[in-house]
């Protein structure tokens, strides 16, 4: 068992680091903007106190050069008005290119309209409360049952104008508390984020059928000493095999890493309602009194293609 979830958290851990290289690779665009020149002559005082002579540039377009007296008259980018002497400045020049490069993520495009199969795992933490009223035979339960399987996921859908998904899915347990343990349904995707980044927000709905097997223990009536008309009772636990059936329904939040190729990996959390309609107890003369309700929460780590 070590092995094989030593194999999926590689398998995770190698897909995620894929998702991140498509989804943060940088676009550069390079602008070339062309302004007019003139390199100034001007002084300052450095740290030690010492006067530095240096040249400026100053952008933004040349007006009129008198040759013969050597004056620029030249106007900067806020719209100022400069006449410079010749012994002012060092050069001047004409359309001069400055290259501004533009570094910024590139948005992946995303499915529209296509198909998509995803393929991931999953971990549910699973509580069905059985609340358990005493009988004459069954004195006490443990509480219900609890489980945390993990599970292979798979769906297939639909997108409708990027924003809505519509699919089916299902799950099978490769470890669970239970036996036989299944789950399979509807699922909906509401995708909100208004497509700035390579990260895609959605909320995703499922409606699932659920079925397992799992062992119970309850506390019975089953040894009575009597002594002088006195009778005094033994109670012994006593394991029961239970197979519960429930309509599942949950709300969670996603997160999409889209790629280039509009593939993805996708990660969520949800909060699940479980409504069991069927709860039986093999091999019993008498069933105890019990009323099923569920709740659990999920994290799901899925390739989308």
């Amino acid at each position: 068992m070590k092995k094989i979830l030593l194999i999926i958290n590689l398998i995770l851990f190698c897909s995620i680091l894929q998702a991140q290289s498509d989804t943060i690779a940088p676009v550069v665009d390079a602008n070339v903007e062309i302004y007019d020149v003139v390199a100034v002559h001007k002084q300052g005082t450095d740290g030690r106190g010492r006067v530095r002579h240096y040249v400026s540039e100053i952008k933004g377009e040349i007006i009129n050069y008198d040759e013969t007296t050597g004056v620029l008259t030249f106007k900067g980018l806020d719209g100022r008005m400069f006449s410079f002497q010749s012994e002012d400045y060092k050069y001047f020049e004409y359309n001069k290119e400055f290259v501004k490069k533009n570094k910024q993520k590139g948005i992946n495009p995303r499915k529209e309209d296509e198909f998509e199969i995803s393929a991931g795992f999953r971990t549910t933490f699973i509580n069905f409360n059985d609340n358990f009223s005493a009988s004459d035979y069954y004195l006490n339960s443990n509480g219900g049952t609890t489980d945390l399987p993990i599970a292979l996921f798979v769906s297939a859908g639909k997108y409708f104008g990027r924003t809505h998904y519509l699919g089916i899915n299902g799950e099978i347990a490769l470890y669970s508390y239970g036996q036989n343990y299944l789950s399979a349904g509807l699922r909906y995707c509401y995708q909100y984020d208004a497509h700035k980044s390579n990260v895609a927000y959605y909320l995703p709905v499922e409606l699932n059928f659920f079925k397992s097997n799992y062992s119970q223990s309850f506390q019975v009536n089953d040894t009575t000493f009597y002594d002088g008309g006195n009778s005094f009772s033994y109670p012994s636990d006593e394991d029961l095999e239970l197979s519960i059936s429930a309509a599942s329904l949950s709300l969670g939040q996603g997160f999409s890493f889209i790629m280039k190729n509009k593939n993805a990996v996708a990660v969520e959390i949800a909060l699940i309602k479980y409504f069991p309609f069927n709860a039986t107890y093999t091999a019993i003369q008498e069933s105890p009194n019990v009323q099923f309700a569920g709740s659990g929460m999920r994290l799901s780590v899925t390739l989308n293609l």
